[in-house]
C-alpha cells in the first residue's frame, strides 16, 4: 500500500487538544501499568519532602482502543519556534484567569512615535538615577528566545524578546557594600525580590519587545518587563517603573515550580475532522519544557503506558523549551490513544502526560 504523509493539524503551542494534558495524567491508573522499570528512572520523584508520582490514564482492555506496543517512528526535535502574541496575552494577561500572578504581556498595536521605557533606580546606591532602556546603546541590547513557565499551573510558552541585560543598568549604579537584593516594581506597586547574584546569573533582561512588537500600558505608555530563563513567571513583573538594590539582612529565597507541574509537556495538534488510512504515515508535533534541567528524551505511549518509545534530546539546553515532531503509521484499523511524557536530565518524567485520541480507517 502506497503511504501517505499526514500532519495531524497543527495548533499554537499552549492550546490542549481532546483529552491533552492535566485532566487525564496524575495518578489515574494503577501503578504497575507503566512497567516497574519507571520507578527507578524517575516516575517517582521527590522535591522539597513533597513526593510526586508520575501516572497515566488506563483505558483498559476493554475500552475498544487499539493497542499498538513499542511503536517506531521517525523523531526531530529543535529548540525553535514561538507562542503567537495573541495566545501569550491570553494565557499570561488576563488578571483574574491567567496562570500567573503577574506575567501579562501588553503589546502595542501600531503607534506612532518614539518610545520611551524610563525606569528608576534606587535603593542602597550612592546616588539614584533614571535612565531610558530604549536610549542605550545598540551594543547593550540583545534578543533572545526564552521560555516563560508558570509555578503552579500547566501553561506555559516560549517568546523572541528584545530588550537589555538587568546588569547593564546595574553597572550604571554605585552599589553600597554588601547590596545582594534586588527588586523590579511594576506601575502598580508589585514587585518581587530576588536575589542579585541569582538574577545576573540568569542574565535577567528588561524586556520591551515581544515577538517584535512594542510592550504597551493600556494607555499607551511605554512599557518594561522583567524575563530571565529558568526561573517561575511570578517574577516576569509587568509595566516596570522602579528598581530597588538594597541590603537584606537575609537573601531572598527563588520559588521554584511546583513538583507536580515540572517537566511540563504538551501536544500542538488536533484530530478533529482529520481521516487517517491504514498506512499513513501520521506527524505528531509538540512542545516540553522544564525549568533548570533540560530536557533529555521525548517518550510516547500507544498502549497506555505498557510500552514507551524513548527518543532522546542530546544537546538540549534548560534556558528554552524542545519542539518535537514524530511520525509513525499503523496497520490496523481502529481508534487510537497515543501519550507523550519527557524525561529531564536529572531524571524526573512528566507528572502530568499529554494523551491523543485519533481513529484509523
Amino acid at each position: 500500500m502506497k503511504r501517505q504523509n499526514k500532519r495531524i493539524l497543527s495548533g499554537v503551542a499552549g492550546t490542549m487538544l481532546l483529552f491533552s494534558g492535566t485532566g487525564l495524567a496524575l495518578n489515574a491508573m494503577g501503578p504497575d501499568v507503566a512497567g516497574a522499570s519507571d520507578v527507578s528512572q524517575g516516575a517517582t520523584h521527590e522535591r522539597n519532602g513533597i513526593e510526586v508520582d508520575a501516572s497515566w490514564l488506563d483505558l483498559g482492555d476493554d475500552s475498544g482502543y487499539v493497542r499498538a506496543s513499542n511503536v517506531e517512528g521517525a523523531f526531530a526535535f529543535n529548540q525553535a519556534g514561538t507562542t503567537p502574541s495573541d495566545e501569550l496575552f491570553n494565557v499570561f494577561g488576563a488578571a483574574l484567569t491567567s496562570m500567573c500572578s503577574k506575567p501579562a504581556v501588553e503589546l502595542a498595536s501600531d503607534a506612532e512615535g518614539v518610545a520611551n521605557y524610563y525606569v528608576n533606580v534606587g535603593g542602597h546606591i550612592e546616588k539614584e538615577f533614571t535612565v531610558d532602556i530604549s536610549s542605550l546603546s545598540e551594543d547593550a541590547r540583545e534578543e533572545t528566545l526564552m521560555a516563560c513557565s508558570c509555578a503552579t499551573g500547566a501553561p506555559f510558552g516560549q517568546a523572541a524578546v528584545l530588550g537589555v541585560p538587568l546588569s547593564s543598568v546595574i553597572e550604571m549604579a554605585d552599589l553600597e557594600e554588601g547590596v545582594n537584593t534586588v527588586t523590579a516594581y511594576g506601575a502598580d506597586g508589585f514587585g518581587q525580590p530576588l536575589p542579585l547574584r541569582y538574577a545576573l546569573e540568569k542574565n535577567a533582561m528588561l524586556v520591551y519587545q515581544v515577538n517584535g512588537q512594542e510592550l504597551k500600558t493600556a494607555d499607551e505608555g511605554s512599557s518594561l518587563q522583567l524575563w530571565m530563563p529558568e526561573t517561575v513567571a511570578r517574577y516576569f513583573t509587568r509595566n516596570i517603573t522602579d528598581i530597588e538594590l538594597t541590603h537584606e539582612d537575609v537573601e531572598p529565597d527563588v520559588q521554584q515550580v511546583d513538583p507536580c507541574y515540572r517537566n511540563k509537556i504538551n501536544i500542538m495538534n488536533y484530530a478533529d475532522g482529520c481521516a487517517f488510512a491504514v498506512g499513513d504515515e501520521i506527524v505528531f508535533e509538540g512542545v516540553a519544557d522544564d525549568l533548570g534541567s533540560p530536557i533529555a528524551a521525548i517518550e510516547f505511549s500507544f498502549d497506555g503506558g505498557r510500552t514507551w518509545t524513548t527518543c532522546e534530546t542530546g544537546g538540549a539546553t534548560a534556558d528554552k523549551w524542545v519542539n518535537w515532531q514524530f511520525s509513525t503509521h499503523f496497520d490496523e484499523a481502529g481508534d487510537y490513544s497515543m501519550t507523550v511524557r519527557a524525561r529531564t536530565a536529572d531524571g524526573v518524567v512528566s507528572p502530568l502526560a499529554a494523551t491523543l485520541l485519533f481513529a484509523v480507517s
